[in-house]
């Protein structure tokens, strides 16, 4: 699989199982690189297996544990760890049911989702709730922020991050049936999706070496591409 990253790095991120959690995918800047990159599991040693590169998720619950109070522990210890070998690596931080819980006792309401059958199969934070917007872009703030302090061992080593709207990397949605309420349209998730996209954008634009922005684009992929690629 081949991914251009640009100076906006949209691209539509395809992870496909290939042997035992092992995608491909290429480096920044426009240059062309084929190989094999390990997706989320066990770090595999590169004498065995030759790889370039590295995903790392996080669930933003583990992170921000209360208000404002941040626990960094396992996330420099896997940033140090990926980074030790010198390979480089793509990070993402995950919401939807990954959020933290306190969300929904400071002011954001708690989405539940059923499936067609109407069997509750998840739940979201109410996604154009203004105390929603301030607290997950402070999260894309102060995380861009910690990862400019690591060594520059650790830190030369990120070479992007995936916006992560939901539970996934992909295209922020309810992803099944809500209550009236709280249902959104197609051109609300849209909107939302370029109000958080341009946000991260903007936090890792002037990041030294780049940290390059992977967008997933699938649900509406050739007019929100399109829009990122126009205005990021």
């Amino acid at each position: 699989m081949k991914i251009q990253l640009q100076n906006c790095f949209v691209a539509a991120i395809c992870f496909f199982l290939f042997m035992a959690n092992f995608n491909a995918a290429a480096q920044p800047s426009g240059n062309t690189n084929y190989g094999i990159w390990q997706s989320t599991s066990e770090k595999i040693n590169v004498v065995y297996y030759r790889i370039n590169g590295r995903l790392a998720n996080f669930n933003w619950k583990e992170i921000e544990v209360a208000p404002n109070v941040w626990d960094w522990k396992t996330f420099d210890s896997i940033f140090t760890d990926l980074s030790d070998d010198g390979i480089p690596f793509v990070f993402m931080i995950y919401t939807k049911e990954d959020a933290p819980d306190w969300l929904f006792t400071n002011g954001v309401p708690k989405v539940i989702v059923r499936d067609p059958s109407g069997n509750v199969n998840g739940y979201a934070p109410y996604y154009i709730d203004d105390d929603y917007n301030f607290y997950f872009k402070r999260m894309i703030t102060t995380v861009r922020q910690h990862v400019e302090s690591l060594p520059s061992s650790v830190r030369n080593q990120v070479v992007a991050v995936q916006a992560c709207f939901g539970s996934t990397g992909d295209p922020i949605s309810y992803k099944g049936t809500v209550e009236p309420q709280y249902d959104l349209t197609i051109a609300q998730f849209d909107s939302l999706f370029h109000v958080f996209s341009a946000y991260y954008y903007n936090e890792y634009m002037n990041s030294s070496p780049k940290i390059y922005l992977l967008s997933n684009t699938a649900n509406d992929g050739k007019d929100d591409m399109n829009w990122l690629m126009n205005n990021c």
